[in-house]
Order: structure tokens, then sequence, then C-alpha cells
């Protein structure tokens, strides 16, 4: 035996999955995500939209360049800044992220009517918000066996920040007006800032307290611009963008696409509603699958499910078959999505490990919010121009069933559950 192969000292028992430390830090993750993020804001809009035109006169596709804006904001700073989550750590970003939006959010309470400042402080909001990159690298790190499992939890949780939200904003719209949505949003923003500077922890960290945690160029992984030219990132970043485009572009369009085919307004949003519980129930689903995975293949069966539910989606109608089909089309959408949800994480920590986490995230986060953004006006063309959504149906199945090639040509993971390299020839 080697010097190498000795072992360096008594053998230290595996801190627990579940172990209070870890809930906390899991806690804090949590709390700023649904409180000390860009959330708040976001969903925000829908309900800003009225008082805000109604007193500075502006049309609702102006109003709508707020969220593009946020969302083109994201886009040009994900890249650099999820780069500084490496090279300079978690907290620093995060905390210093969150003290930044909560700032910016209240700023927007100052606007005197200039659409400008409407889309310059949502397109610096979206640009700030990049720094949330960071909790997902923390969460990433936190489990071992039940990796798969925790970022599907965290996935339906970050689905309930509607329910959470939307009450909250509606109370400070009904009593401090718009302004005050935004200086009431922004208090809650910081208010986080605290939790994170008690619990939040540098990734992989092996002790609680202020001294935990290794120097971010000591984690093990593949660097960067190492990964960026591997095929993986590429076919990862490919499956990701072509699976976006049927979510994102239908979703506005579902309800106006069943009307069309005859399915009374009633059945229309208690499917929706089905598919929504559907995908909650897929996302617990592919956690576990993960966590028993070998491959990147596991996403194969879930875009199947997707491609012959959007084939479905082709055959509904008002008849009693029509609506059967409806409801196993829609449930099956639901479920694969939600299956798929925490996939891509899990994939680029499987694929190049940990210490590239953010640069990687931020590299794919603009191909992305591309695809989040051009699908659902392509839909609404594709009707516009044919006056049916079938041609945009048939183009996603088609863009679908080409994920499910992508994810079996992925092949093995090169690093264990420990995101520890696996030792193979390539």
């Amino acid at each position: 035996m080697t010097n190498l192969d000795q072992p360096l000292g008594p053998a230290v028992a595996e801190e627990s999955d579940f172990s209070p430390r870890k809930l906390r830090i899991s806690a804090a993750i949590i709390l700023g995500t649904l409180f000390g993020s860009t959330v708040l804001p976001m969903m925000a809009i829908g309900l800003l939209l009225l008082p805000m035109t109604g007193e500075f006169g502006w049309s609702r596709t102006q109003f709508s360049l707020g969220m593009t804006a946020m969302m083109l904001g994201g886009a040009c700073s994900s890249w650099w800044l999820g780069w500084l989550v490496d090279r300079l750590g978690v907290r620093v970003m995060v905390i210093g992220g969150t003290v930044c939006v909560g700032l910016m959010t209240m700023a927007l309470s100052l606007q005197n009517g200039a659409l400008w400042q409407f889309i310059t402080g949502f397109a610096v909001l979206g640009g700030l918000g990049s720094t949330a990159i960071g909790y997902q690298k923390v969460l990433s790190s936190l489990f071992t066996k039940h990796r798969g499992k925790a970022l599907a939890i965290f996935g339906v949780e970050s689905s309930l920040a509607g329910a959470v939200s939307i009450p909250l904003i509606q109370w400070l719209l009904v009593n401090h007006g718009w302004r005050g949505v935004f200086v009431g949003m922004g208090a809650i923003i910081l208010a986080t800032v605290p939790v994170s500077l008690l619990w939040l922890a540098e990734p992989d960290a092996p002790a609680p307290g202020p001294e935990a945690g290794a120097d971010p160029q000591d984690i093990p992984g593949t660097p960067l611009a190492q990964a960026l030219k591997t095929r993986q990132f590429w076919f990862i970043t490919l499956a990701g963008v072509l699976a976006i485009i049927p979510a994102i572009g239908l979703s506005p369009h579902l309800v106006p696409y069943l009307i069309d085919r005859g399915v009374p307004m009633g059945s229309a949003l208690g499917v929706v509603t089905a598919m929504s519980v559907a995908m909650a129930v897929g996302t617990l689903a592919g956690g576990w699958s993960l966590d028993h995975s070998r491959g990147a293949w596991i996403a194969a069966p879930f875009s199947l499910i997707s491609t012959l539910a959007l084939v479905g989606l082709l055959f509904l109608s008002g008849s009693g078959l029509g609506q059967m089909v409806m409801v196993a089309s829609f449930v099956a959408m639901g479920f694969a999505a939600g299956a798929k949800r925490p996939m891509a994480t899990y994939f680029q920590l499987r694929f190049f490990g940990l210490r590239a986490f953010g640069g990687i995230s931020g590299a794919q986060a603009p191909f992305l919010a591309i695809g989040m953004g051009v699908a659902p006006p392509l839909v609404g063309l594709c009707f516009d121009r044919f006056g049916t959504y079938v041609p945009a149906l048939w183009a996603m199945v088609g863009l679908m069933g080409l994920t499910v090639a992508l994810y079996l040509v992925l092949g093995p993971y090169r690093y264990d559950r420990q995101l520890a390299p696996i030792a193979r020839p390539d």
C-alpha cells in the first residue's frame, strides 16, 4: 500500500442529509428563494398592470416590456455573475445581491411616469437577480444520497411561491398603493439578509460556523472553459431549450386552444389545474428516479411521455372521447414536465461537478431565456397566420422528440454521488 493509499486519520461518519446543519442551510435557501430574490417583483407585475397603466397612461404592451427587460437583464448578467459566484464564493455574492435587489425594488417606487425608468429598473433588477445562482450551488452540494429528491422538493417549493406571494402583494396594493408594493417588497427582501448571514454556508462546508467551507477554487469539478468544449454541455443546454419552448410557448395559449377545440371553459380550467397537480407529483417522481440513475438516459422516457402528450393535444374535442384524451394528455404532459424539472441541474453536477457550477449555469441561462422569450409570440404568430395552433403543435412534437435522442447520447455520468471524479477511460 502506498502512502497515498494510507488513511489520513480516523474514519469520520458521513453527515446525514437531514442533519441540523443541513436543515438550517436549507431553511435559509427556502427563505431566500421565496422572499429574498426577484420572485416577489415577478409575481407583482400582473397585479401592478392596471394601477400603473391607469396612472401613467401606458399601454399594456408598453407595460409588458418590463418583464421582457427583466428577462433580458438576467440573460445578460447570468454568465459573469455565475462566474463570480464560483470565484468569490456564494455568501458574498448572494448576500450582496439580495441587498442590491431589495434596494432596487424600493427604488422602483420613485418612478415619475417615464417609461424608460420602468424598463431600465426592471432590467437592472433582473440582472442583479442572477446572483441567486448561488442558492442552487449550495443546495446541490448539501445532499448526496438524496440529491435528486432534494432538488425535486425545492422545485415543488418554488411552485408554491405564487400561493404565498400573491395575497401578500394584493394586501400591500390595497392598503398602500402600487408605490407601497415596491417599498414593502424591498423591505421583505432585505429582511432575509440576517438569516442568510447566520445560516447560509459555502458549498461543501464541513462544519457549521463562519470558518466552515472551502476555497471555491479547491472544489473538485470541470473548469468552465473545459466544460464549454464538451458535447454534454451543449446537449444538456439544447435539450433544455427544446423542452422549454413547448412549456412556455403553450402556457398563455392553452385555454384559448381548448375552447377553440370545443372544450367548455369550466373543463378547460379544470384540466389546467389537474396538470399543475400532476406536475408536482412528477417532480417528486423525477427526483426519486435521479437518485437511482447512472446516466442522463433516465430523462428519455419522460421526454417521450411529453412527446406523446403533445400528439394527444392534436386530437382534442368537446366529445366524451375527446375530453378523455384531453385529460390524459394534460396529466401526462404535467407529470413529465415536472419530472424533468430537477434534471438539468442534476445532470450538470454529475457531468461537471461543483467547481464551475455558477459559471456553467450562467452560460446556459441566456439560451433558456431566449427560448422563453420567443416561444409565446411564435405560437401566437402561428395562430394569427394560419388560424390554428396545429402547425405549432406539430413543430413542438418534433422538438420534444429530439430531446429523447439528446438524452440517450449523453452517456454515463463523470462524477459520483459525492461529486468526485469517476475514473473512466475516454
